[in-house]
């Protein structure tokens, strides 16, 4: 196949800048992935969508008493916003938000471990409180080297329990108000929710002869804040580019659509919008091949399988046949799969997770640094093999199904069970 990591390479390097949902960078980089595709003389099309934002105009965290203390924080996007003169009230410690901790919060600053769940954001919610602080970084980060991590009450929370007043801080420093018996905070908080626009990208290789059956190729291609985002996930745009490259030179009995999706680090915005919104290209969709995170220089290949076992068992078989080495999984995996999963349709989800230590992700470091062209080109090689079966091949030797014990966790991933 007329496919070069190198050249694959090249495209990582040119998306490697900050593109947050629905931000200038984010539509930039859209727009470049529209023109290196257009050069391959296929269809290609940008499809814009809304996306739920907000912005945080300031926000602060005061202790009060027992000692008196101001520390950073960062206001949650959709967040409630205080009073203008701000909020004082009681602060307690929470820890996982248990039962036992939620006893007389109403009207309090609460503190928990870790991230906002939606099951803790609807326990808060009930009970209450006056507002949300969470922590998040290491105890061992410097500011120099590191961020203050910038979250978002999504739709999924607030559609259902509301809006809170949120504020995130570094976890040394919530460690430092339990330390020191923090017992009465003040909070600022001014926000506002907007709504913003991110794209989709399509490009299409007609069939040759088995047209009506779609082979759905995604990569999302937006960053979370502080991150270049060439690991997660510009890797995975250059892998669809390159297969792109070669397909539209190169039809195959069936009808190729790759996606770069937008806004996925935000709740698989992209490829959720793309399902609802074309409804007569998902009944065609035959399978959907995703690549998301790839190109270290040290990793293994993976390939997660959102689909029968029979399909797992089969991609086994053939990385093993042709000298692969590929771990193979039947499971769900939270990426842009998910969407098309829910839909009724098998997934591959082809990637290169990091060795430990040897990787980063959702934060300032995804940088170029370790990642090479030789890296990139595993999960390239792999998701080349595998196209060229399921695009060229007399009757699809996966199923398009999805079982039931993966359905279950579908649901459960998009909290259609609790």
């Amino acid at each position: 196949m007329d496919i070069c990591a190198k050249r694959g390479f090249e495209v990582i390097e040119k998306l490697a800048f900050e593109r947050v949902s629905g931000s200038p960078e984010e539509k930039k980089a859209a727009e470049m992935l529209y023109e290196m595709a257009a050069e391959t003389g296929v269809q290609v099309e940008i499809e814009p969508f809304e996306v739920e934002d907000g912005i945080v105009h300031n926000a602060s965290l005061e202790i009060l008493e027992p000692y008196q203390q101001s520390y950073e924080v960062t206001g949650y996007i959709r967040s409630a916003s205080t009073p203008e003169e701000g909020l004082v009230a009681d602060f307690v410690y929470i820890e996982n938000a248990l039962a036992v901790n939620l006893v007389d919060v109403k009207g309090k600053i609460v503190l928990i471990n870790g991230r906002c769940s939606k099951a803790i954001y609807e326990k808060l919610m009930k009970a209450e409180v006056a507002a949300i602080v969470t922590g998040s970084g290491s105890m061992l980060d410097k500011d120099e080297s590191s961020d203050l991590g910038i979250n978002k009450l999504r739709p999924i929370l607030t559609d259902e329990s509301g809006f809170a007043v949120a504020v995130n801080t570094r976890i040394r420093d919530a460690v430092d108000m339990v330390r020191r018996g923090a017992s009465k905070a003040k909070i600022v908080v001014k926000s506002e929710c907007i709504t913003k626009t991110s794209h989709n990208v399509y490009a299409t290789v007609p069939g040759t002869d088995k047209a009506d059956e779609i082979i759905a190729f995604g990569a999302h291609y937006d960053s979370v804040f502080f991150s270049a985002g060439v690991y997660d996930n510009a890797a995975g745009s250059a892998v669809l580019m390159e297969l792109l490259r070669h397909y539209s030179k190169n039809p195959a009995r069936r009808t190729l659509r790759f996606m770069w999706y937008g806004s996925e680090e935000q709740g698989l915005l992209g490829s959720k919008h793309f399902v609802a919104a074309h409804p007569e290209l998902v009944e065609k969709t035959q399978i959907m091949i995703n690549v998301d995170v790839g190109a270290p220089v040290m990793g293994h290949e993976v390939v997660i399988v959102t689909g029968e076992k029979s399909a797992s068992d089969y991609i086994d078989g053939l990385m093993k046949e042709n000298g692969l080495a590929v771990e193979v999984k039947q499971d769900i995996y939270s990426s842009d799969c998910i969407p098309f999963a829910d839909k009724g349709i098998a997934a591959f989800n082809f990637m290169r997770p990091g060795a430990p230590g040897a990787s980063f992700i959702h934060d300032r470091n995804d940088q170029l640094f370790f990642l090479s062209p030789e890296g990139l080109n595993g999960t390239l090689q792999t998701a080349a093999l595998f196209t060229e079966h399921v695009a060229n091949s007399f009757m699809l030797p996966v199923a398009k199904t999805v079982p039931t014990e993966i359905t279950e966790k579908v649901d459960k991933y998009l909290f259609k069970k609790k």
